[in-house]
This record gives structure tokens, C-alpha cells and sequence, in this order.
């Protein structure tokens, strides 16, 4: 039995892993050739734009990857609470869905920066309704990851097929969201009808009052899930916001690089947190595993980030590469500090049921960096950005840090 759930953990982090290279490849792939394509501004308008409708996508999974994966993690093998699950978050993100559509549309008309580019932000919108189908949470709940990966290449396949294809000029860059969306539906609702069919999945949407009870009781899993996955999509409209679009093109694109280097802690927690719910002694293993390479990739991120920086991409300007390389260098820590935040965080207090208290914690961060980005950003428009995202990650990693301490 021990055997086959070590198994099963390596196979989880096998598929994750795989995903994350897969996203990740194609994705640090795509942003010099669309770079060279469509020019830095365009490519700064088109991040800002995406940081905005991707902030969207992830309110519309409102804490499903917390929440609903600890749920279901715990019965999968119960075919009644399974299905009970499913039409609970199926309602809950159908009711999300009308509400964030219209809003993010409304958005998009009245705010000067967005409606210049409306065609943009529009097809940017209907990577809403592909989200309305995923299943990611479903295949996390049930830990066959290795799902979560053949639908993620398909639709990275079609999106990336369909940019190399038809975005040759730079007005193209309106309709790079929409190739984006293509993608994303056609693998979403491929496997959703795939799992009711294998599940034997009876859809009956909830009544409008259990789904605002739902949103109230879930609300703190909401929060953390939101904020911390989110608070790369906040710097880049923060520095979109607050400067101009060739600035915002370096953010996203020092937040991309980041991530990159954060892609192992992010697959090892998501597949240590199913496991570490059902079995606790193994918390302080899965502690010191992921505080141990986090440490390592900072490391390795700060002293080889500027030559990959520069093997990576190709600017006019010596003096943006210059400044790609100090962000680069600014961001290194983050790694090891969401590590941190993994272990003490994810992987300890909400394994603890401290969802509330996470949650202030997660609050306290991302205001703290609203507040720098507000202030760093206007006086210093090219690190300012970065040094807030840091500056938050510290704040974030530390509390997490104390707090579980305090509760142990």
C-alpha cells in the first residue's frame, strides 16, 4: 500500500512537472519571437492586458484548488459526495462566470488605459468562458495529474500553432488572446465531457442560495489561493498602471522568468498537499525538501540569471538588457521564499485548518505590496515594480513562518 502511494506521489509529480516544462518552454519561448513580432510597447499592452483577465480567471476559481481538492481528495472514493462536489463548484463557477464577464467587459469600456485596445481586452474575455470547463481542481482532487498535463500540451499546442501561423505583423497583437482562448476552450470542454461520461457525473446545479452560502463559508480559501497567484498579474497592472507599456513588458516579463525558477516548489506543493492532508507524519519531510531546494534555486538564480537573461533574449536597447538583468537579480530570493510559504503556509497552516488565519496573512502581504508599488513605482519605474513583488514575498514567507510556529 505504502509502495503503490509513493508511486502515485511520483507519478503526480511526474505529470506536474512535465506540465510546468511544457507551459513554461513554450511560454519563455513565445515572448522573444512575439517580441520580435509584434515590438516591446505591443507586447507591454498585450501583458497588461492578460494580467488583468488572468486575475479574473483565478476569482473565478475561487479556492477550488484548496478547498475542493482537500474536500475531494478525502472521498474520491465516494461516487455520492463526488458528485455532490462537482455540481457544487460547476454552479458556483457558472454564477462567478456572469458576474466577472460583465464586469470585466464594463471594465474594458470605462477605463481609458483598456478601451483604446477593446478588441483586445474582448477577446481576452473569452478565456473566461474556456475556464468555465476546467477541470484542474477535479484531476488534483483525485490525484491523476497526469491529466491535468495531456489537456494543458493540447491547448498550448492550438494556441502556440495558431500565433506562429497568424501574428506576423504588429497590429496582430489584438488577437493573440484569442488564438489563447481557442486553445483553452477546446481542451476544457473535451475533458469536461470526457470526466461526466468516466464519472458518471449527474449535473444538477445548485439553488443561487446555496451558491452564496458556498462563497461565504469558502471565502478565506478563496483569498489564498487568490492573492499569492495573483500577485504577479497585480505588479505587472500596478506597473502598467503607473508606467508606460515597454516598462510593463520588462515586469511581466522578470515575473515570468521568476516563476520559472519557482516552477519545482510549485509542482511539490501541489503534490505534497493531498498527501500531506491524509498522512501528517510526513509534514517535516516535505518541509525540509522543499525549503532545501528552494534555497538552491535562489541561489542558482542569482548567479546564473544574468547570462540566461542574455542567451534568453534579444533587445535593441543595451540599456533594457541592462535593466532585465538588475530586475532578474532583484527577484532572485523569491524561490526560496515561496518555499518558505509552501511549508510553513500551504503545506502547514492550512493542513492545520488555519484557513482564516492564512488568509489575514495572505491579506497583510499583498497589501503591503500595493502600498510599495504605489510609492516605487512612480520614482523608481523600472526596479520599483520589482522590488515590491520581493518585498512582499518577505512579508508573506515570515509570517507564515512565525505564525506556524506559534500554532505548533
Amino acid at each position: 500500500m505504502i509502495n503503490k502511494k509513493v508511486f502515485q506521489l511520483i507519478e503526480n509529480i511526474s505529470a506536474l512537472f512535465s506540465l510546468k516544462v511544457i507551459d513554461l518552454g513554450l511560454s519563455l519561448w513565445l515572448i522573444p519571437y512575439l517580441i520580435l513580432k509584434i515590438g516591446l510597447h505591443n507586447y507591454g499592452v498585450y501583458a497588461l492586458a492578460m494580467s488583468l483577465v488572468w486575475f479574473f480567471v483565478n476569482v473565478l476559481n475561487y479556492g477550488f484548488n484548496l478547498s475542493t481538492v482537500r474536500e475531494l481528495a478525502k472521498h474520491k472514493n465516494d461516487q455520492i459526495k463526488v458528485n455532490l462536489i462537482f455540481n457544487e463548484v460547476l454552479s458556483v463557477k457558472l454564477f462567478l462566470f456572469v458576474l466577472l464577464f460583465v464586469l470585466f467587459l464594463a471594465i474594458s469600456l470605462v477605463i481609458p488605459k483598456f478601451s483604446e485596445h477593446f478588441h483586445l481586452y474582448f477577446f481576452a474575455s473569452l478565456l473566461l468562458l474556456g475556464d468555465l470547463f476546467s477541470l484542474r481542481w477535479f484531476f488534483m482532487g483525485i490525484e491523476k495529474m497526469k491529466f491535468i498535463t495531456l489537456i494543458h500540451l493540447s491547448a498550448t499546442v492550438i494556441f502556440t500553432g495558431l500565433v506562429l501561423k497568424y501574428v506576423v505583423v504588429p497590429s496582430d497583437y489584438r488577437v493573440i488572446p484569442l488564438y489563447e482562448a481557442i486553445g483553452l476552450l477546446i481542451s476544457a470542454v473535451f475533458s469536461f465531457a470526457w470526466v461526466v461520461k468516466k464519472y458518471k457525473i449527474q449535473i444538477k446545479l445548485i439553488p443561487c442560495k446555496a451558491v452564496l452560502n458556498y462563497l461565504k463559508v469558502h471565502f478565506h480559501s478563496f483569498i489564498n489561493l487568490l492573492l499569492p497567484s495573483t500577485s504577479g498579474m497585480l505588479i505587472v497592472l500596478l506597473s502598467g498602471m503607473l508606467a508606460g507599456p515597454s516598462l510593463v513588458g520588462l515586469t511581466q516579463i522578470g515575473v515570468k522568468f521568476t516563476a520559472a525558477f519557482t516552477t519545482l516548489n510549485t509542482i511539490l506543493t501541489n503534490a505534497f498537499f493531498p498527501w500531506v492532508n491524509r498522512n501528517k507524519a510526513i509534514e517535516l519531510k516535505t518541509r525540509k525538501i522543499l525549503n532545501s531546494l528552494g534555497l538552491f534555486v535562489s541561489i542558482s538564480m542569482f548567479f546564473l540569471g544574468e547570462f540566461l537573461t542574455i542567451t534568453w533574449l534579444n533587445f535593441e536597447s543595451e540599456l533594457m538588457m541592462q535593466n532585465m538583468v538588475r530586475i532578474v537579480k532583484i527577484l532572485s530570493p523569491i524561490p526560496f521564499l515561496a518555499a518558505l510559504v509552501s511549508s510553513y503556509g500551504v503545506n502547514g497552516l492550512l493542513t492545520q485548518y488555519k484557513d482564516k488565519l492564512f488568509g489575514r496573512i495572505t491579506l497583510i502581504s499583498t497589501f503591503s505590496m500595493l502600498i510599495t508599488a504605489i510609492v516605487l513605482v512612480p520614482l523608481y519605474p523600472i526596479i520599483g515594480a520589482a522590488v515590491s513583488f520581493l518585498s512582499a514575498r518577505v512579508v508573506y514567507s515570515g509570517l507564515s513562518w512565525c505564525f506556524f510556529k506559534v500554532n505548533s
